[in-house]
């Protein structure tokens, strides 16, 4: 998948613009874009061209919102489904009393 950010898609009715801007756009057949409100992303398969992304970034600027430039997954450092996927990870001595571990969103 390629990731196109859009900061200022803030809700369902900014995702909607951004839809139907993007069904005007003419893509070629069997290209699915994944409009994403809460991570503010619009995703496209990464098979889908060079073209097909600058024709999706297009029409998200037509329809009046930012679309920053795609990062393709490999750069992406997350490897789980969580915000700590991202975060640097530290050994951890499993034989360490209780009031010693520190806790994250995942524990």
């Amino acid at each position: 998948m390629v990731h196109i950010n859009v900061p200022d898609m803030t809700c369902g009715t900014c995702a909607q613009r951004i839809g139907r801007a993007i069904a005007q756009a003419q893509l070629p057949g069997g290209v699915e874009v994944e409009i994403d409100v809460a991570t503010r992303q619009v995703r496209i398969p990464a098979q889908a061209g060079e073209s097909t992304v600058e024709l999706v970034r297009s029409a998200i600027e037509r329809a009046g919102y930012k679309a920053d430039a795609a990062v393709s997954p490999a750069s992406r450092r997350t490897t789980g489904g969580c915000c700590c996927a991202s975060r640097p990870v530290a050994p951890v001595d499993v034989d360490q009393g209780a009031a010693n571990r520190t806790s994250s969103c995942c524990s």
